[in-house]
């Protein structure tokens, strides 16, 4: 018996946004996850976090493309209605896309410390499987999460202290290239 490659249930998601042109980077522990060199350094997690450029054709854009895959929209109040998409701009309110199968990913318009300019700024593009992906830059994605402070962001930076002192190149094969 060989061993499969399991497929990124994200990877359609991110080629969908790419394909309208969607700015957007990749945060959180799946930005981070990204830079593991190997298995055992990624953090499971039951969702995708993306940074969308805050504005409100873009943010349209995003949820168009997730409502044509398949994705329900909600925000942390309960269900998303499209009429009120200029005040969750204007107020930088997380929306949050489920899929009947359980797929979760999470629209941020803000995130601690950084705006969305100064993230894409330096962000790192990684190929999976001939798709892009923008992808923030692991320090930056370290420094967020220490300065939202959260328990749960707190547990994670102290055991994976050594990653805040030293800056690692993403997964081994997969092809990257800045901006």
């Amino acid at each position: 018996m060989s061993a499969r490659r399991l497929a990124d249930p994200y990877l359609a998601t991110v080629r969908a946004l790419n394909r309208v042109g969607v700015q957007y980077v990749v945060i959180g522990m799946s930005g981070i996850n990204y830079y593991a060199q190997r298995a055992s350094e990624a953090i499971a997690t039951m969702d995708y976090d993306l940074f969308v450029n805050p504005t409100l054709p873009n943010v349209q854009k995003a949820v168009h493309q997730l409502s044509h895959l398949g994705f329900s929209l909600a925000t942390s109040d309960g269900p998303f209605d499209t009429a009120a998409l200029r005040a969750l701009v204007r107020a930088r309110r997380a929306l949050i896309a489920t899929t009947p199968d359980g797929l979760m990913v999470e629209l941020f318009l803000a995130v601690s410390g950084y705006l969305f300019a100064a993230l894409v700024r330096d962000a790192v593009t990684i190929t999976i499987q001939g798709t892009p992906v923008k992808v923030g830059r692991l320090s930056k994605l370290l420094r967020s999460k220490q300065l939202a402070g959260r328990l749960k962001d707190r547990q994670f930076l102290k055991r994976y202290q050594a990653l805040l002192v030293e800056e690692v190149e993403p997964r081994p094969g997969i092809e990257t290239r800045d901006k």
